[in-house]
């Protein structure tokens, strides 16, 4: 039986479109509103977790520069240059949980984050990046 070769992987590429349709998708979802629900939960949380004061809503451009640089194209190439799967796998997973940790944190600041956006974008990546990574072949192999 005839072993199949994966084809060589194009970082770049991959880079830009798996980080770029991250990027897309979450922003089709935000202006669709589905991303609302988890943003009023995460609110409510806040407001809930008796922290004190009142929250000030996180300016948007911070939401979007979290999401553009760390869950869609810091992610994507996090996990295209990683050689291993559990290693892709800690990476997303640790993008996600700081992604979810900015929630408690930045409310101790006072500050209510929009937190749907950059989640989305970076489950969207990991799923698309883990999928590439395994059908291309990785960096160094023969």
């Amino acid at each position: 039986m005839q072993k199949t070769l994966k084809p060589p992987a194009h970082p770049l590429a991959a880079l830009l479109s798996i980080g770029g349709m991250s990027l897309v998708v979450a922003a089709t979802l935000h202006l669709l509103g589905i991303t609302k629900g988890v943003d009023r939960a995460a609110a409510n949380w806040l407001n809930s977790a008796q922290m004190g004061g009142d929250f000030r809503d996180l300016p948007a451009a911070w939401g979007w520069l979290w999401t553009a640089l760390i869950s869609s194209f810091g992610l994507a190439a996090g996990m295209l240059i990683s050689r291993r799967h559990w290693r892709r796998a800690v990476i997303w997973v640790s993008v996600l949980l700081l992604t979810v940790c900015w929630v408690p944190v930045l409310g101790l600041s006072g500050w209510k984050v929009p937190v749907a956006l950059p989640l989305v974008a970076a489950l969207w990546c990991g799923i698309w990046a883990m999928i590439y990574a395994a059908r291309h072949q990785e960096p160094g192999d023969a």
